[in-house]
């Protein structure tokens, strides 16, 4: 592999971790260890979406060498985090939708 392909590599790691850790605080819940699911997800479908597949459409952007679709691959990213963000507080926060008159996450009595 080029030394210019790890560049983008670095940097399309970063913006996933970035992307899905604020997707992931901000849909919640805000613990750390939930921000995992969020980040795979986003790192996964830019090295899926914009490298295997090369799905992507818009301008494309040079980045060390290399035509990429920034803006698209990033807003896949930002779906793909977005969906596992929600998936996983679903699951992680069944106390969230308990009902009228049941403080969120409080386990209804």
């Amino acid at each position: 592999m080029p030394l210019n392909a790890y560049g983008v590599l670095a940097t399309f790691m970063a913006a996933g971790a970035a992307i899905g850790s604020a997707i992931g605080w901000l849909v919640g819940p805000r613990r750390w260890t939930s921000l995992i699911l969020p980040v795979l997800a986003a790192v996964a479908s830019l090295g899926t979406i914009g490298h295997r597949l090369r799905i992507g459409f818009g301008p494309t952007v040079p980045l060390f060498g290399f035509d990429v679709h920034l803006f698209s691959d990033l807003g896949f990213a930002a779906l793909f985090a977005f969906v596992a963000a929600v998936g996983q507080r679903a699951v992680l926060a069944p106390g969230h939708h308990a009902g009228p008159g049941v403080p969120d996450g409080e386990p209804p009595h």
